[in-house]
């Protein structure tokens, strides 16, 4: 198994680098060779031997005491808390040694090419909001552009740079003095995090003097950066955790949205239009998008359809045609399809284009996912529009189609974890969908059905009780295809799964009232041959004559008869003792007797014959039903042993 060089983090030397006392005062230092690049305790017992045995056992236990003290952070935190909380002791550990008035620490988005950091919102535990920053704008950006610290001194007002800070000043009642921005690097050289501090001050000032009279004119130097570069390494290992903890609680929260959302999605009813509309309503929280849309997959047509608010405030149904425009193209390929921002600069985007024009909205980003049915085949496909970027306050939607600038809160792109998201969505709104969308096609063909009958009522007569009569004839009409459901269509006595179902039924009311179930079945002697000699039409005339027969022996309306499967038959005769299943068995034998039916195939008589094989048993473990079916079976087979055209008892061995 491949290994990923990685250093075991010691938490508390780190705590104590930063001025805090560890847990537990339990003496960890680093770990001899730190920087070396063991990645395993496979590579690091390898030295292991009768010499160095307590040298390397040392080693490990404290390795292990690192790990146990990093779990312990986690334990009854959510990864917000940690990783608010360990900005927060970055923050003021660098102000305290640079004796700044304020610190942020932006870490660093590569893939989106932006600054992030978390903050508490209010004083709940849980409650955070991210500020983002895109790093090709103000001096924390250049910072990450350049990977060079920016040193601003006194009067920060006077640098061209500090217009957005002038406006963020006006607002908090805050005044920017001097302002020190520093480059965090990782081993590679690539940027972790910029750390942004404001106003130096002078370090015997007391914290109650205004700030005009704390700040060191002088400002920050090559000193305060020398001493950072000192603690960077701490710093860095630190923030790299961070990044771990971050993307954990990100994941973290998108998962409970997903389960939150799948929930949801399993009390929508069956009508189409209300499980459209909480799809979309769940699809967009779940991905924290503008707008959400599920176009609909016409077979018929060989287009998609979806139902679009227009600028009067109605929902107009809009057609792609499968191929065409983003849409149709996932419809036509099964994949996803995740556009960037700003879509419009796209030559494909064309389609999109038209359909904004037609509904009056603008759309920057986008992400299509296929929809499936429980058969693999494609139904619909869920459309992600205008993904919102995190930390940015909302606004109404800007409606200028024409408007160049794209807004700050819509300047993001949905990512591979939302795609990963969704498709796990989609699962389960597929399910809701093809309900839907199969209830929606019983409700027609049920509503043509009683429009006819009301069209065929009206014809014949114009009264209301000729209506109500062909209601009624509809209600029969459904009982009698609940009746079919259970009945062989040749032998018209129950089929194989009625017979599993009141089997079931029968065994759990017997097990309640301790009495005894019997069973009773039986096969058409030499059948084979009755339909090579005489033909199969003439073999289903005798299976629906014996059916007939031997239903005229069932007495009580808790007995069941039903078609066990080509030429055999069984019997469930429930309170109903050996005895007595013997004596059925052999009226329903001697029945087919009296038939008289003739058998020229046959090796015992010249009519046909039945044999029997029955069993009984009083419901109790650890019999079950399908052992009461094996020694029917079991007894059945040896009714034919003995010569054919007879019943056997068979007995339930003990288990």
């Amino acid at each position: 198994m491949a290994n990923t060089p990685r250093n075991f983090i010691d938490w508390p030397h780190l705590a104590s680098n930063l001025g805090y006392n560890s847990s537990g005062n339990i003496d960890l230092p680093l770990l001899e060779n730190s920087n070396s690049s063991t990645s395993s305790f496979t590579e690091l017992l390898a030295p292991l031997n009768q010499s160095t045995c307590q040298q390397v056992i040392g080693q490990v236990k404290r390795q292990l005491q690192v790990v146990n003290q990093t779990l312990a952070m986690l334990e009854g935190q959510t990864f917000d808390i940690i990783l608010q909380d360990i900005l927060k002791a970055c923050a003021f550990k660098v102000a305290e040694m640079l004796n700044a008035d304020r610190t942020t620490v932006f870490l660093a988005d590569k893939e989106r090419q932006e600054l992030w950091s978390t903050v508490a919102k209010t004083e709940e535990p849980h409650d955070s909001i991210e500020i983002r920053l895109p790093w090709n704008q103000g001096i924390a950006g250049q910072v990450a552009r350049t990977q060079q610290s920016v040193n601003v001194p006194f009067d920060f007002y006077e640098d061209p740079r500090s217009q957005a800070a002038k406006k963020l000043d006006a607002r908090t009642g805050y005044r920017t003095y001097m302002l020190l921005a520093l480059p965090l690097l990782d081993s590679k050289g690539d940027l972790i995090a910029v750390i942004e501090l404001i106003n130096k001050c002078h370090a015997e000032a007391s914290a109650n003097l205004p700030l005009s009279k704390r700040i060191d004119l002088k400002g920050f130097g090559p000193s305060d950066e020398a001493i950072f570069a000192e603690v960077a390494d701490v710093f860095r290992l630190v923030l790299e955790s961070s990044k771990a903890f971050y993307l954990a609680s990100r994941r973290q929260k998108a998962a409970t949205a997903l389960v939150k959302a799948t929930q949801a999605l399993n009390h929508t009813d069956s009508k189409l239009d209300n499980t459209l509309q909480r799809v979309m309503k769940e699809a967009q929280n779940l991905l924290d998008a503008d707008r959400s849309t599920v176009w609909i997959l016409d077979h018929t047509s060989r287009d998609l359809w979806a139902r679009i608010p227009f600028m009067s405030g109605k929902l107009e149904e809009v057609r792609v045609a499968v191929g065409e425009g983003y849409v149709g193209k996932v419809a036509e390929t099964g994949l996803p399809l995740n556009i960037p921002y700003d879509l419009y600069q796209r030559s494909d985007s064309t389609v999109a284009r038209c359909t904004d024009q037609r509904s009056g909205y603008r759309t920057y980003s986008l992400l299509c996912i296929p929809v499936f049915n429980t058969a693999g085949e494609l139904i619909a496909v869920t459309q992600l529009v205008n993904k919102y970027r995190l930390g940015i306050p909302k606004s109404p939607v800007n409606s200028n189609l024409a408007a160049q600038q794209i807004p700050d809160y819509f300047q993001a792109n949905f990512n591979q974890d939302d795609e990963f998201f969704m498709l796990a969505f989609n699962i389960h709104a597929g399910v809701a969908i093809e309900r839907a969308l199969m209830y929606t096609s019983l409700e027609a063909q049920v509503i043509a059905r009683t429009k006819e009958l009301e069209l065929k009522n009206q014809q014949l007569q114009h009264e209301v009780t000729e209506r109500m009569h062909a209601q009624k004839n509809l209600s029969d009409l459904n009982s009698q295809l609940a009746k079919i459901a259970q009945i062989d269509s040749l032998t018209q006595v129950s089929n194989r799964r009625n017979f599993d179902k009141q089997l079931e039924n029968e065994w759990r009311r017997m097990r309640r009232l301790q009495a005894p179930i019997s069973l009773v079945l039986c096969d058409i002697d030499f059948f084979k041959f009755y339909n090579d000699l005489y033909g199969h039409p003439a073999g289903d005339k005798c299976l629906t004559k014996v059916a007939a027969a031997m239903k005229a022996k069932i007495k009580r309306s808790g007995d069941l008869l039903a078609r066990y499967g080509g030429e055999e038959f069984v019997t469930i005769l429930p309170n109903t003792d050996a005895q007595g299943a013997f004596y059925v068995a052999e009226a329903m034998r001697q029945a087919i007797l009296d038939l008289a039916l003739p058998h020229g195939g046959s090796e015992i008589s010249d009519v046909l014959t039945l044999s029997l094989g029955v069993i009984t048993c009083i419901p109790n473990a650890p019999y079950t039903q399908q052992d009461l079916l094996q020694k029917a079976d079991q007894a059945l087979y040896r009714a034919k042993k003995q010569g054919r055209n007879c019943t056997v008892v068979g007995r339930l061995a003990r288990k």
